[in-house]
């Protein structure tokens, strides 16, 4: 007898780019499509955001992930699409999030610089946002 096992391999990528302007109507819009598009692929992560840059993180199947980031690249409402990092994981940072959302607006210009950031200060920062409670 053979059992037959599928591994799904987890991956994490993390980018950031330019916000196109898109104000707070735009956000709301961007996370709705994220959360419902995500459910269905087995994406989690968290988009924070000030008025100039978008950093996020998205956790999940390699293909999935991977599919998500070239239509992220390809859409107009930011621009400048930089990937950060993108790497195979054994668990998520963000598992019970399809998309969280954090506004980094409050911080100053060089806590929440994404051009500036390492991966893992990248990756850190999201967590911080996080634990400081400043999601949506």
């Amino acid at each position: 007898m053979f059992v037959i096992v599928y591994i799904v391999m987890l991956s994490r990528l993390v980018y950031f780019s330019v916000e196109g302007d898109v104000g707070a109507q735009g956000i709301l819009r961007i996370l709705d499509e994220a959360r419902e598009g995500n459910r269905g692929e087995e994406i989690t992560g968290v988009l924070a955001f000030d008025r100039h840059w978008f950093l996020q993180c998205l956790e999940g199947p390699r293909d999935a992930v991977t599919r998500k980031f070239l239509a992220i690249a390809r859409d107009q409402r930011h621009s400048g699409v930089t990937l950060v990092a993108f790497e195979g994981i054994s668990s998520r940072l963000f598992p019970d999030w399809t998309m969280g959302a954090m506004d980094a607006s409050g911080l100053d210009r060089e806590a929440f610089d994404p051009p500036s950031m390492t991966a893992s200060a990248a990756l850190a920062t999201l967590r911080g946002l996080r634990a400081t409670g400043a999601t949506m």
